[in-house]
């Protein structure tokens, strides 16, 4: 009888910082496993996995604080933190990385679970959503890391992963496991796996092919320019009309409705979430402001993050992206005197009190920064999803994964990169949809170059900044208290302990 080693230790899957020497449980067969749990529970641990992403660390900090988006300066003795947001802004990261090693194991660790589904017996619909879950964590394995890796179904845990690619074939098996889910997934099912969350990855996966298939013999990534496939920017429109044509999302007239505590029946755009209870939120949303906001402030802050003056200067003054008032939210009003969006300038309390920063200069946040050697003062800060001030420590919001806004500028950079236009949609007139929604005033043209700004005034520090610069050929050019950074940069090292473990391993050049 086929045995089935039933572990979660994933010690030789995920190679994370548990020991050879821990024991694992024994070797059992496919009944008695399923006798011992039921697909809908490990479903459940799989998209537990996701809540990864929500925390202001680890792989979400790999996305944003190595772009032209955020920063986090060292402010006298508070945030030095050994120096690991400066080594992620300036790209000095080195193999030893706590962040890299804990989203290592973590995005692994959604691919092992996905996987542990597809032994008990799932629905098609639970089969489905497995493996679009382990065709999300793949994508972010193979974007960040340049292989995808893991198994099959019922494979012996002590032996290395059998499913083990490179970045060439990686997109393509990514891109396999998607539209294997499509036909099985639901049409409508809030926090979980949809038709639409798997149209609007794989629209990302074939926008990012290109990227992928551009590598040398000695499995490093090219900086570009890359040679976009007109078939694959077909694909990109194909799945993205899929989701336009569907009527289930739409622009939302209220920009921040996205991100309220509750997103989830508010919001139009979202398409993939994790989903967040309030009082027992997993995933730590809260960290989208407790990261940011000064100590002084209501609710108090870490005084950590900023945002990098260049994006905040791309907007237009009445584009709401950029920052609303407090007042403008009836949850927010008499509990603090925290505007949305970004802040910039004198702070408030609740009753519109000047507050101090805490040495008692005057609370004046500026755009200036220095990124190792800062007051309490200088950076602006982002609130893009508004407190829940019924629970600040556990909040209702829903934390976004997959956006249709983001659907929409996809498109549009598809037909930008040679793809063929449908519908009557131009990519002028898809970036302009957004805009007129924003309150931004419609651009008379557009090309590459302004894409990439609209990404950014659009989806700035959803997670994306890192994927789309990677594919702008900007990501290693020098910006905002940033040098100019060398190829081995496009991506991370794989941890120590992975390669002491997998004998297929090899560690990425340059590192």
């Amino acid at each position: 009888m086929k045995k089935y080693l039933f572990i979660f230790g994933l010690s030789l899957f995920i190679a994370s910082c548990t020991s050879l020497d821990e024991e694992l449980e024994g070797s059992i067969d496919a009944g008695t496993a399923a006798a011992a749990g039921n697909a809908a529970d490990v479903l459940t641990s799989a998209y537990q996995s996701l809540n990864a992403f929500g925390t202001q660390d680890n792989i979400w900090a790999l996305a944003e604080h190595t772009s032209d988006e955020l920063a986090g300066p060292t402010r006298g003795p508070d945030w030095d933190d050994g120096g690991v947001w400066r080594d992620l802004h300036t790209h000095n990261w080195a193999s030893s990385s706590n962040f890299v090693n804990n989203s290592w194991g973590g995005q692994l660790s959604g691919v092992f679970r996905a996987t542990q589904v597809l032994e008990f017996l799932p629905t098609p619909q639970q089969e489905a959503e497995a493996k679009f879950l382990r065709g999300f964590f793949s994508f972010t394995v193979l974007d960040n890391w340049g292989l995808v890796l893991g198994r099959e179904p019922g494979e012996d845990l002590t032996q290395p992963p059998s499913i083990f690619l490179g970045r060439v074939e990686g997109i393509d098996f990514v891109i396999a496991e998607l539209e294997a889910s499509l036909a099985d997934l639901p049409e409508t099912n809030p926090g979980r796996a949809t038709k639409n969350a798997a149209r609007a990855l794989l629209a990302k996966a074939y926008l990012n092919r290109a990227v992928y298939k551009a590598t040398n013999a000695d499995g490093s990534a090219q900086k570009g320019p890359f040679t976009f496939d007109v078939a694959d920017m077909n694909k990109v429109i194909q799945y993205a009309d899929q989701v336009i044509n569907s009527g289930i999302q739409s622009l939302d007239p209220d920009y921040f409705d996205n991100f309220r505590p509750d997103n989830a029946s508010l919001s139009s755009e979202n398409i993939f979430v994790i989903n967040n209870v309030r009082g027992n939120n997993t995933s730590n949303s809260q960290s989208r402001w407790f990261m940011t906001l000064h100590y002084n402030q209501t609710p108090g802050g870490w005084n950590g993050f900023v945002a990098l003056s260049d994006l905040y200067d791309s907007f237009e003054s009445t584009d709401i992206r950029r920052g609303l008032p407090h007042e403008d939210f009836p949850e927010l009003v008499g509990k603090t005197g925290v505007d949305v969006g970004f802040l910039i300038g004198q702070q408030f309390d609740k009753d519109g009190n000047k507050l101090k920063d805490r040495p008692g200069a005057d609370l004046v946040i500026t755009k200036d920064f220095s990124l190792t050697n800062s007051n309490e003062r200088q950076g602006l800060r982002v609130i893009k999803y508004p407190m829940d001030f019924e629970n600040l420590d556990s909040p209702e919001n829903d934390y976004v994964l997959l956006r249709y806004a983001d659907v929409l500028l996809m498109k549009a950079e598809a037909i930008l990169r040679g793809g063929t236009p449908t519908g009557g949609q131009t990519a002028l007139s898809l970036v302009n949809d957004i805009r007129v929604e924003r309150n931004a005033t419609p651009l008379g043209s557009i090309d590459l170059t302004e894409l990439l700004k609209e990404r950014s005034r659009e989806l700035y520090w959803e997670g994306w900044r890192r994927n789309d610069q990677i594919r702008f050929s900007t990501y290693l050019n020098a910006f905002q208290e940033k040098p100019a950074s060398t190829e081995k940069f496009l991506l991370f090292p794989i941890p120590p302990s992975a390669l002491s473990l997998n004998p297929n391993l090899t560690q990425n050049p340059g590192y």
